[in-house]
């Protein structure tokens, strides 16, 4: 898959939906993007347990279903460990009404939340402004979101409220998954 492009957002609605998965593209994505952003080990499966607990009561996926997840589960990496100039939201596209848009963006800052939470132990030991953007997000996740469907005013708010939501992401992701490289060595040889 290729970071700049996301995975359709109607054909992952529909996989989950015809799998029996209480859970939809834009929470998936979420919890996905909660769990990488979190500190999860990126290079192992440690994850899938994680997510069969939150969307399928512990059980195994599906197989086209875990195949579709772990494919997406791989997008998030790439796009995260990319500079995260690639990591965008997963959301209905733009012709959608905005009131739907806004509902998907609550439930990806929900699911995000979730797969945080299960792998971030230690918030309260992060920095503060690590500490705000989950705040933050949890704020976003509760908000009754009511988009007048014409305006251009609420388009804009939309599109800021998303990009926060991508670039506190990324301010999660450098502060407990981004790998530094090697200290470089003071020893003169």
């Amino acid at each position: 898959m290729s970071s700049s492009v996301l995975p359709n957002f109607e054909k992952i609605s529909q996989a989950l939906e015809d799998a029996d998965l209480f859970t939809n593209a834009s929470e998936t994505h979420g919890v996905l993007a909660g769990f990488v952003c979190g500190g999860i080990a990126l290079d192992d499966n440690s994850w899938q347990p994680l997510f069969n607990d939150v969307v399928n009561e512990g059980m195994a996926l599906p197989k086209v279903i875990k195949s579709l997840i772990s494919d997406l589960y791989a997008d998030v990496v790439k796009q995260c460990s990319d500079d995260g100039l690639g990591f965008n939201l997963l959301l209905p596209d733009d012709e959608k009404p905005l009131d739907e848009r806004a509902e998907a963006m609550a439930q990806w800052s929900q699911g995000f939340l979730v797969g945080f939470g299960m792998v971030q132990q230690n918030l309260n030991q992060a920095p503060e402004d690590v500490q705000e953007v989950i705040r933050d997000i949890r704020d976003i996740s509760q908000l009754s979101l009511d988009f007048e469907q014409e305006d251009e005013d609420s388009e804009i708010a939309f599109t800021e409220i998303v990009e926060y939501l991508r670039i506190s992401a990324m301010v999660c992701f450098n502060t407990f998954s981004r790998k530094t490289s090697s200290p470089v060595s003071n020893t003169l040889h």
